[in-house]
């Protein structure tokens, strides 16, 4: 069922107190914005390039095909306008999304009720400082896996070391590229690079591993800090989800893991986690 105005104006202020809280907006947040209509992507259309498989070989030259998008509506070559790093995180990525980069989460959200409200459009970021958008799927997701078989030798190279020098390697393909589009020699447009959560921690360690490959970062929500018992988390889903569903959530952590000690087995099968 679609969602009435009365009832996006509502989940979009929810969502706005939930962002100010220190809440990314959920998967189901944006799939409501795509389901009303929203353009939800700058660009869907796929360019790839050849990615070396691990970085830290000298004797394995194997590659594979990585998947990414460039948004050059607004980009100004003549003024070296700069190029903002979309990094893709631990999902597939579709597209470039039409979301924080215009002009940061909370002003992005209140944009999108003011444009439903009033029919405002809101002006990007890209559009401001005349910026090319680029953005890197990460490697083993969506269409950029280096195997067909996800087997545990295969995912030896799946880590955010990998991922980041991926990154550090597509960000010189491209500058390269970009130079002999516009016939330039050695010209280094400004790169600044943007990430959420996972990405955000992509964000920060790729501006503290390569300071010559970029001006800057916005690292949002990153997690950079690997906490252990980090029970906080739940504390704050508790906080959150309100008295009556933590009530709820508790009661079936505790009927499934009553089931895992009396039947494992079978409750595994359940999750098509038999094997496990």
């Amino acid at each position: 069922m679609e969602m009435t105005t009365l009832t996006m104006v509502l989940f979009l202020l929810s969502m706005l107190w939930s962002v100010s809280h220190g809440f990314v907006p959920p998967r189901t947040f944006r799939n409501s914005l795509s389901r009303s209509g929203s353009n939800n992507y700058l660009t869907t259309e796929e360019l790839w390039f050849n990615q070396t498989l691990d970085h830290f070989s000298p004797y394995d030259h194997r590659q594979f095909e990585q998947r990414y998008y460039e948004f050059l509506d607004y980009f100004r070559p003549a003024e070296n306008g700069p190029i903002f790093l979309k990094i893709c995180g631990e999902s597939a990525c579709n597209g470039i999304t039409n979301d924080y980069i215009s002009c940061g989460i909370l002003k992005g959200l209140v944009k999108v009720v003011s444009s439903i409200l009033f029919g405002t459009k809101s002006k990007v970021l890209a559009k401001k400082f005349g910026a090319a958008v680029v953005s890197l799927e990460h490697r083993y997701y969506g269409k950029s896996s280096p195997f067909k078989s996800l087997s545990t030798e295969n995912l030896r190279y799946l880590s955010s070391k990998q991922a980041l020098f991926d990154l550090a390697v597509f960000r010189q393909h491209y500058q390269e590229s970009l130079n002999l589009k516009h016939n330039r020699e050695s010209t280094e447009n400004p790169w600044f690079v943007f990430g959420v959560s996972y990405s955000g921690a992509l964000s920060a360690w790729f501006r503290l591993k390569f300071p010559h490959l970029t001006c800057g970062s916005l690292a949002s929500s990153a997690v950079v800090l690997a906490v252990y018992n980090f029970t906080e988390f739940d504390q704050q889903i508790g906080e959150s989800a309100g008295a009556e569903c933590k009530a709820a959530l508790q009661e079936t952590t505790k009927l499934v893991e009553q089931r895992l000690a009396s039947n494992g087995k079978a409750l595994k099968k359940l999750f098509n986690a038999g094997e496990v």
